[in-house]
């Protein structure tokens, strides 16, 4: 199986695919699986979920990104929204109650969203250790890193924003053509990250977009 845990869609604010975008581009590239993990929100796997009824064999995991009080945590296979602003414990400990995987992206990015940079005493289910936009920076290194020295189940994943960038880097997982197969894989280890960077003028154009927006949003 070969999975895009982490793509962002138009739901999520800063992203510009649409649910039906974001699944023709992944049946045309050949993904088994991918999880539209939203901002603090479920609508886009919610929408992908009715969209993919006309697709074959691709699955969704309904998933989202919660925004915790020092960081960003992945809810992989959650079916209901998890409230943001939760200490990391506390949101992990919701996604776990809700059947989901906790996976902790971009861990050593940054100090606003790197929330590994800060503790790496959290007790995750996976770890993404191969996020496409950082493809050659210190956050994907340091992440492989603690994942071999603690033993975490690690990801990969494009963390797309724009249609063009899904499958930059995937999970290959052994599990079975399910859901519930998918998640108890990830959190046995039993997943390889693979894959590039995104595309440049992709990332660039991502740069671009969020400081136009910051500009609106200084101006309102």
């Amino acid at each position: 199986m070969i999975i895009d845990p982490h793509i962002h869609s138009v739901y999520s604010g800063d992203a510009t695919g649409t649910p039906r975008e974001i699944i023709k581009k992944a049946r045309k590239i050949g993904l088994d699986a991918i999880a539209i993990a939203d901002h603090n929100s479920l609508k886009g796997s919610h929408m992908a979920l009715k969209e993919v009824k006309e697709f074959k064999n691709l699955i969704i995991i309904p998933s989202m990104e919660v925004t915790t009080s020092r960081g960003h945590i992945v809810a992989l296979g959650v079916n209901q929204e998890i409230k943001k602003g939760l200490t990391p414990e506390e949101t992990m400990e919701k996604i776990q109650e809700a059947g989901g995987v906790s996976i902790v992206p971009h861990p050593f990015v940054r100090y606003r969203d790197g929330l590994l940079a800060r503790t790496n005493t959290l007790k995750m289910d996976a770890i993404e250790t191969l996020n496409s936009r950082y493809i050659f920076g210190y956050s994907n290194w340091r992440a492989k890193k603690l994942a071999q020295e603690k033993n975490i189940p690690e990801i990969g994943s494009s963390d797309a924003h724009f249609v063009g960038a899904i499958g930059s880097c995937v999970t290959k997982v052994q599990a079975d053509f399910s859901i519930d197969s998918i998640l108890e894989a990830i959190r046995k280890g039993k997943t390889t990250p693979q894959g590039g960077r995104t595309p440049l003028p992709l990332i660039i154009k991502e740069v671009i977009n969020k400081k136009i927006k910051r500009v609106q949003e200084y101006q309102v």
